[in-house]
């Protein structure tokens, strides 16, 4: 197979079948050897023609038409063989002019083949310059290829080793956003502490110990003993526990801790702090506060809604707004549990949560207050409070000196790892102080997995066996009242206190013991509200007309508890 004069490639039938310079020969050498076989005709025609004329008269026509030798062609020869050269003469001027319109149809064939060729060569070259460029582009393409290949191999040598740089710097540099959170958050416990001990000795919360006995105050009034309410006027359980709520809500908001049990202090329209179950904790809007007129009227006429609805629907709001546990009583705690069963649970309940509430923040912050599965332990705010305030710095201060850590401690490390910063943790714990563990920062929040986990772990006692436990005892403790207690505003005519004993006029002028209220107890007297001797003065006189007193009508009289 022959190769292209143009792109001088050889041809291959399979790789490359069709290239233009042998496809337009291939189409072009028919039409080629026609052309040349008709204008070797056409000269030949000519040739003979030419010589025809140029022998003219002489006879020699005939041998220029291919007549045979001695025949002329003249005019002036006979009729007959003039008219047989004349008939040869048109046979051959018509021959001409066939051949003369063949060879113009050539010359036509001729250049519309050259026009053809003209446009063919035309492609080549473009097709040519194409090429040119697409091996220049490939040619560029192979150079960036290689040099990128070249890149790639000098840059590769050095990666494993770059990878190691890079990740140790990467894993230093988490080690130091570490570091700066710990401590960060190491400052704010600090903080945190420092601001809860100094509200509470502000506040007045102490230790006072006498003997082997300890009690508590705050604000310069005993924390009260849940044990023993039943002894304890109803002004000083509720200024006690006022106090209690007012540090313990501040410690709370310093430390950043949301307890389970809801406690909602004094403040505008809402005189006296209130305390609500875990159930409807952090679950409900505005409640107004117990007792008041807005709390009698249904949710809708307290916010300012028509009265068309029906009473199901009052009934459905008034259900769906959770009750307050009062922490403030208005009566001895015995007449209450008397006059009103329940006002007196809801309020053994309200104390029972606040209990639960400190001994809870207590577990929060790593205080150690005694047995969690015990009432006693539990129940003791006064020593719980103390301990989360104030008592376990001091024995922290005492046994440990550098509980938190100082500023020359606290050096970034300089190697290792996450992973061995990680099993170094697990070996060495951090030690749980007050103030880590709270609901207001991302370091360690007691909201995500651990926090829950750790929560979970209080075991403490609910505060449903608290209020049903802290009722038993008060109801096994209340004093039985076998005598009635009367008041000087409720004697009748002719009734004197002396000593505590009401004494009766009779008709002689005596006077005759009618009731006594356990006169040797000094606390009596005070909850009497008499003093010794009082009314002795006052019994010395009496009327003489007054008639004899009938029998069983005067004397110690025993009244049965109300």
């Amino acid at each position: 197979m022959m190769s292209c004069s143009i792109c001088h490639r050889p041809h291959h039938p399979k790789k490359l079948p069709f290239l233009c310079a042998v496809d337009a020969r291939n189409r072009l050498y028919e039409t080629r050897v026609e052309y040349a076989r008709a204008l070797m005709e056409n000269e030949d025609v000519e040739r003979r023609v030419e010589a025809a004329l140029a022998a003219g008269g002489n006879g020699s026509e005939g041998v220029g038409l291919g007549l045979p030798p001695g025949v002329g062609v003249g005019v002036g020869a006979g009729d007959g063989a003039g008219r047989g050269v004349g008939s040869r003469v048109d046979v051959v001027v018509e021959e001409e002019k066939r051949k003369s319109a063949e060879l113009d149809r050539l010359r036509a064939d001729e250049e519309a083949a050259r026009d053809r060729t003209s446009q063919i060569i035309a492609q080549a070259e473009k097709l040519r310059a194409e090429m040119e460029a697409v091996r220049k582009e490939i040619a560029a393409r192979k150079d960036a290829i290689a040099r990128r290949r070249s890149d790639l191999d000098s840059v590769s040598k050095g990666t494993p080793v770059r990878w190691a740089r890079q990740l140790k710097e990467a894993e230093q540099a988490i080690l130091r956003q570490k570091f700066m959170w710990h401590r960060s958050a190491d400052a704010m416990a600090a903080t945190r502490v420092f601001l809860c001990e100094s509200s509470a000795r502000l506040y007045g919360l102490r230790q006072v110990k006498k003997g082997s006995s300890k009690r508590y105050e705050i604000g310069g009034v005993e924390i009260v003993d849940l044990h023993a309410m039943n002894t304890l006027s109803p002004e000083v359980i509720s200024t006690s526990l006022a106090h209690v709520v007012h540090i313990l809500v501040l410690a709370c908001h310093y430390l950043g801790l949301r307890l389970p049990a809801e406690i909602t202090p004094p403040h505008a329209d809402y005189p006296r702090p209130t305390i609500f179950s875990l159930a409807s904790s952090y679950r409900h809007g505005p409640v107004p506060f117990p007792g008041s007129l807005a709390s009698q009227l249904p949710p809708s006429a307290a916010g300012g809604g028509g009265v068309s609805s029906a009473a199901g629907d009052l009934g459905d709001e008034q259900q769906r707004v959770p009750r307050p546990r009062p922490l403030f009583i208005d009566k001895p705690l015995p007449v209450l549990a008397r006059d009103d069963p329940a006002a007196y649970s809801l309020f053994l309940e309200g104390v029972a949560l606040l209990a639960y509430d400190i001994a809870w923040a207590c577990c929060s912050q790593g205080v150690v207050f005694g047995d969690r599965d015990s009432h006693d332990d539990v129940c003791n705010m006064g020593q719980n409070l103390w301990r989360l305030l104030i008592g376990d710095q001091l024995h922290r201060r005492s046994v440990e000196p550098t509980s938190f850590p100082s500023a020359a401690s606290l050096t970034p490390p300089g190697g290792g790892s996450p992973r061995n910063e990680t099993a170094s943790a697990a070996a060495n714990p951090p030690k749980s102080i007050l103030g880590r563990w709270s609901h207001a920062t991302l370091h360690s929040f007691l909201g995500d997995a651990e926090g829950v986990a750790f929560v979970r772990g209080f075991k403490l006692l609910p505060p449903l066996k608290l209020a049903d436990e802290l009722k038993k005892r008060l109801s096994s403790e209340a004093p039985m009242l076998e005598w009635e207690k009367i008041e000087c505003g409720e004697l009748l005519e002719g009734e004197e206190f002396e000593d505590g004993v009401l004494l009766v006029r009779n008709g002689s002028g005596g006077s005759v013991a009618a009731a006594a209220a356990s006169a040797g107890r000094g606390a009596g007297r005070e909850d009497l509200g008499v003093g010794a001797g009082a009314g002795a003065g006052a019994s010395a006189g009496g009327s003489s007309g007054s008639p004899a007193p009938t029998r069983g009508t005067s004397g110690w009289t025993r009244l049965k508890s109300r």
